[in-house]
């Protein structure tokens, strides 16, 4: 027994005392103005049942009536214990990363400590850290380009998706890009898995030339879901070209449906990011890391266990037997 929930109770304590005492003040009362008070037919039923609960004299029997009392009053009292601490199970997040490996994915218009990189190379290598930072949540991976393929369902085997993703290549599921049809696949695997959290990170360089899926419906599907997605558009304002020099940068327009992205991310809760740069891509997923944080640990509780029946049964017994003994008296 480790706490009482209603410490209070212990007020009542001495009730019984202070009624005894306000009982004989009403005896005394009652005797002294005898001849001027009326008769009370039954009074002396009430004296003798006074009598059977508390006698003047048996020691035992009035020990067995005060031990019921302090019964009832530790039980009103409610005494609990705590039982050995447990974890209790949280819902996991379901977060399915949606990533665009057409061929414009390849070209080479980021760098990485000076050396030209391609954007799926740049998308695997803060991708990847983004992964193994989100231990305890359920991650999988949609690649997309003419068409959308499910590469891998949504699990907490975060070892195998980042595996899984490292192994991409450009072109894999076509040259062109199917938007429409890469978030209706990632809210149809999403929605499967229950979770109070569900968000779909799409990343894509381009615009919706592929698919039979239409943006617009892709986005209904989200929302009956109540699936956020966030989107990134990934483009430098700058790409490369090759010459005999080596890789010279030419300014163009990048190729990037950033209203769509826009449309994508606002009407479903979300927010749309672009990264025009290879600093940018990582300070948009740690962004998102923020908005989408894991719990701390699962939470720890101790279940909480009711005493109150064990002294109430010892003022049960302990009346009981004090019935018993007057009644043999």
């Amino acid at each position: 027994m480790e706490y009482f929930l209603w410490p209070f109770m212990l007020l009542i304590l001495p009730l019984p005392w202070l009624v005894r005492i306000f009982s004989a003040y009403l005896k005394k009362s009652s005797l002294d103005n005898s001849a001027n008070a009326l008769r009370v037919p039954f009074f002396d039923r009430v004296v003798a049942f006074g009598s059977v609960l508390t006698p003047p004299n048996p020691r035992t029997i009035r020990s067995l009536l005060i031990l019921s009392w302090l019964g009832f009053v530790v039980a009103a009292m409610r005494p609990v214990t705590y039982d050995t601490t447990i974890e209790m199970p949280r819902e996991a997040r379901n977060i399915m990363l949606a990533i665009d490996v057409s061929g414009s994915m390849g070209e080479r218009d980021f760098d990485v400590n000076g050396q030209p990189i391609s954007r799926l190379n740049l998308v695997k290598n803060v991708v990847s850290d983004f992964i193994s930072k989100r231990t305890g949540d359920r991650l999988g991976l949609i690649v997309f380009g003419s068409e959308a393929h499910t590469l891998a369902p949504l699990s907490s085997d975060l070892k195998t998706l980042s595996v899984l993703f490292s192994d991409v290549g450009i072109g894999i599921a076509g040259e062109q890009t199917a938007i429409g049809d890469a978030l209706a696949l990632a809210v149809e695997d999403t929605a499967k898995v229950p979770a109070d959290k569900k968000v779909i990170i799409l990343l894509s360089d381009g615009y919706n030339n592929a698919g039979v899926i239409p943006v617009k419906q892709a986005i209904e599907l989200a929302q009956k879901q109540k699936i956020t997605v966030y989107t990134i558009g990934i483009a430098s304002d700058q790409s490369a070209t090759s010459d005999f020099w080596g890789m010279l940068p030419i300014q163009t327009g990048p190729n990037l449906d950033e209203k769509m992205l826009t449309a994508i991310a606002q009407e479903t809760g979300g927010r749309y990011f672009r990264a025009k740069s290879t600093q940018d891509l990582i300070s948009v997923y740690q962004m998102i890391e923020k908005m989408e944080m894991t719990p701390i640990e699962d939470e720890m509780t101790r279940p909480r266990v009711e005493l109150f029946y064990i002294p109430l049964l010892f003022g049960l017994v302990c009346w009981v037997m004090a019935w018993l003994k007057r009644r043999q008296s």
